[in-house]
């Protein structure tokens, strides 16, 4: 089976978020079932490929092309697709987003034929759902963002009919939704962990597309996100002053040692590694802050997104030097250091479709204290390898941090670290989904 992976990001290519780790590992867990998975993504100028060809493909009208890369990276095929709009660094968040992915889609569509199956990452694939010609598998990572966009652009772009428009299966309050057209239109529907897929298709969680997810619910698959355990393991880290495992913990204490000295901040820490962005419950710990002080907890927070998050971020730092340290930058080196040396860290996200930095933390024997809600409760047990807790509060947050110290975090860290985050298990239920869009059988 030959399938070909059509996303915005990917490890190590390019990363901007917990996607791009997804689709970098789940190519090479697929491999031992027979799946050939080709990974396409747009061609930044930064990433480095050989040129093996050039794609024509037909937009707003025009006829264009675009020069098509390649490389291999850990044994997985990338093409990278040089279409118009990502000469620069810029993934997303910009004015443009989708006039250029749908660019990149409507050339993916050329660059499918020759495969089995595609399967399309998020809003920014979507639109493969509707033109390519072959079947496809939709993934939602995050139904927060699902590509709007004026109907007259998009029909002048892409050429579709306005028929589609006409009878809702792209209409959303006056404008096309690409999520909407990807889940419509594809062959099965999946998502990054069974109580995600569960809580959208509710008006709490389905961000106004609940009532097309439960139409559809018959083709909609929950499979959680694995990790890849090569990159993740804290015997091989080269991010950690020493190797250590659930076996030998002994370097898990020089990898405090190293965080307290990294930081400035000597005691019981807590840490936050994640986007700054409304979604990720930033605002409960901003304002547990004064309580956790007094109760002698230290903070670190490390990530870039939202600016009047940061700003508070800042103005919290300030405020409370020596007890909370903000760090504005993606560093994959702090980050390892915070999984490894940190004694909890922070999820208490308002929504969490699956998540990978309570996976991570676990494996370096850090519990979690997480929100209960999606893919954070499908890898944490509660009370055993890390803490739970319900209300969207400030102080729900501080009674998960209570609890998980009463329970002792060493104990829960060591458990954690027995757990097998491995994509093997979702790889399959891939593979099955995979068939079942073929028409092979599950």
């Amino acid at each position: 089976m030959k399938v070909l992976m059509v996303a915005p990001e990917a490890y190590p290519l390019v990363k901007v978020g917990g996607l791009a780790d997804v689709v970098g590992a789940l190519p090479k867990a697929l491999r031992p079932l027979g799946v050939e998975a080709t990974v396409l993504l747009p061609w930044h100028r930064f990433v480095k490929a050989q040129r093996v060809g050039e794609v024509a493909y037909a937009f707003a009208g025009q006829e264009e092309r675009a020069p098509l890369g390649e490389r291999w990276e850990g044994g997985v095929r990338f093409l990278l697709l040089g279409v118009p709009g990502f000469e620069r660094d810029r993934v997303y968040g910009y004015p443009d987003d989708v006039e250029r992915y749908l660019r990149f889609a409507v050339a993916a569509g050329r660059v499918a034929l020759g495969f089995d199956l595609v399967h399309a990452h998020d809003w920014t694939a979507a639109l493969l759902a509707l033109t390519a010609p072959v079947p496809v598998v939709y993934t939602i990572h995050n139904l927060a963002h699902q590509g709007l966009v004026d109907p007259a652009p998009f029909f002048h772009w892409t050429g579709l009919p306005w028929s589609l428009f006409h009878m809702e299966a792209l209409e959303f309050y006056g404008q096309v939704n690409l999520m909407k057209g990807g889940i419509v239109f594809a062959r099965a529907v999946t998502t990054v962990s069974p109580s995600y897929a569960e809580e959208i298709q509710t008006p709490e969680f389905g961000m106004g597309l609940d009532g097309v997810l439960r139409r559809h619910a018959g083709k909609l698959f929950g499979i959680l996100n694995g990790l890849d355990l090569e990159v993740f393991d804290p015997a091989k880290d080269p991010h950690l002053p020493a190797p250590y495992s659930r076996g030998d913990v002994r370097g898990k204490a020089l990898a405090q040692k190293a965080l307290w000295e990294r930081t400035g901040l000597k005691g019981p820490l807590l840490a936050y590694v994640g986007r700054l962005d409304g979604q990720k419950g930033l605002d409960l710990i901003l304002k547990a802050i004064p309580h956790l002080r007094e109760l002698g907890f230290y903070l670190l927070v490390q990530g870039v997104g939202d600016e009047g998050i940061a700003q508070a971020l800042r103005q919290a730092e300030e405020e409370n030097p020596g007890f909370v340290r903000f760090v504005e930058a993606y560093d994959e080196a702090l980050a390892r250091l915070a999984y490894a040396g940190a004694d909890a860290l922070l999820v208490p996200s308002r929504f969490e479709p699956c998540g990978l930095v309570q996976m991570i933390a676990q494996r370096y024997g850090t519990p979690p204290v997480a929100r209960a809600v999606g893919g954070l409760k499908d890898t944490i047990e509660d009370g055993h390898t890390g803490v739970l807790f319900q209300s969207y509060h400030p102080e729900g947050l501080l009674y998960g941090v209570l609890r998980l110290f009463h329970l002792g975090a060493e104990g829960l860290g060591l458990r954690g670290m027995e757990k097998d985050f491995s994509w093997a298990k979702s790889a399959e239920a891939y593979h099955r989904v995979y068939r079942l869009a073929l028409g092979w059988g599950g």
